[in-house]
């Protein structure tokens, strides 16, 4: 490790934590996260905090859950390799969501009978007010069978069923697992505290994040260099990679796509 170093001759010491997951297949996803520690005062961390959904500002554990939701359904999407998006939705001006959840475990039910359904579902609303569903899969889906299934839950004349790759490039499933993410966020206001934001079938299993350097440093550019050297050295290509840097925060994040 490297000798300690001081953020502007203080008693803090910047230190960079890189960590990451391999999905498999090429994909990876690597962290870089700012700390500052204290050297004066190492029991800080000890002060309590309030607990999830007490802050007094309402808006602001909204924002975070639907980052915790946005961040979970991403992970889940590469877990199961996710590279289609189903899209069901109603004629009707259907605004209940407990309805919409009801007619998805009906559909979700009959498919599993005839194949090992996996999936990541988001529900939205749209401008109109009615709900519809956006639910990740991996591989073909067979069109026919969907829609009668829906169109069998919901009543004749009263469903769709969409079914699109948005991003026709192959291996690019990280892109899908953001995309369906960015719903969660856009819309976190039509959610309840606590509430569950997204759906998704039992037995994913999402990689551990596991520990890749610690560095004591000045320079962000060290950790991210560190961080794309990583990737490369499990395999991950890093052609038409997703990147994001948050100068205020300190936080970096790398994303490969599969191979």
């Amino acid at each position: 490790m490297q000798e300690p170093s001081l953020v502007n001759d203080s008693a803090f010491r910047r230190e960079w934590i890189i960590r990451g997951r391999n999905f498999g297949d090429g994909q990876v996803e690597v962290t870089v996260t700012r700390f500052d520690r204290y050297m004066g005062a190492q029991r800080l961390h000890t002060l309590p905090k309030a607990k999830r959904g007490e802050s007094e500002n309402s808006e602001d554990n909204q924002i975070a859950a639907a980052k915790r939701a946005k961040q979970q359904v991403r992970l889940r999407c590469k877990a199961i390799g996710a590279d289609r998006m189903i899209t069901l939705t109603y004629r009707e001006n259907m605004q209940d969501k407990e309805r919409l959840k009801l007619h998805f475990d009906r559909l979700r039910r009959r498919l599993n009978r005839i194949q090992n359904f996996q999936y990541v579902a988001v529900p939205e609303r749209q401008k109109r007010g009615a709900w519809h569903l956006h639910i990740a899969v991996k591989g073909r889906q067979n069109y026919r069978v969907l829609r009668a299934i829906w169109i069998s839950v919901v009543g004749a004349d009263n469903g769709n069923v969409n079914v699109r790759n948005p991003f026709r490039q192959r291996s690019q499933q990280h892109k899908l697992a953001a995309y369906l993410g960015k719903y969660l966020v856009k819309d976190f206001t039509e959610h309840k505290m606590n509430e569950k934001r997204y759906w998704s079938s039992r037995g994913i299993v999402i990689p551990e994040r596991h520990p890749i350097n610690h560095i004591l440093s000045d320079d962000p550019v060290k950790a991210i260099v560190i961080a794309f050297e990583a990737a490369q050295e499990v395999g991950a290509s890093l052609a038409n990679c997703q990147a994001f840097w948050n100068q205020d925060l300190g936080s970096f994040w790398l994303a490969t796509k599969g191979n």
